[in-house]
């Protein structure tokens, strides 16, 4: 049976490498939200041209509508995360390449 899914780019305006973002504690909840996720993250980082914070992985399920409920509930895990830091941030789907694998 295939299988669907998606690579991801996922840019987090409004937070930026600034002291904010070099609070342990929050590092410690983004580093154990990206340990306990059934997917891989294949970068996590800032945008050089933007400076903004973005998150790069890839989804696979027996479903399309599967694969973007998961990744629907990590992006709110990580916005809920960032939020108790930064007030005014906007999650931006910057890629969704989907794909079936076979």
């Amino acid at each position: 049976m295939s299988k669907k899914g998606f690579d991801f780019n996922l840019e987090i305006e409004n937070v930026k490498d600034d002291e904010k973002f070099n609070n342990d504690k929050m590092i410690k909840e983004i580093q154990e939200l990206v340990d306990n996720t059934l997917f891989p993250i294949k970068e996590i980082g800032f945008y050089e041209n933007t400076g903004n914070f973005a998150v790069e992985g890839q989804i696979c399920r027996e479903t399309k509508k599967e694969a973007e409920a998961e990744y629907t509930i990590f992006k709110e895990k990580l916005l809920r995360i960032l939020k108790k830091y930064y007030q005014k941030i906007k999650a931006i789907d910057r890629m969704k390449l989907y794909f079936t694998k076979i």
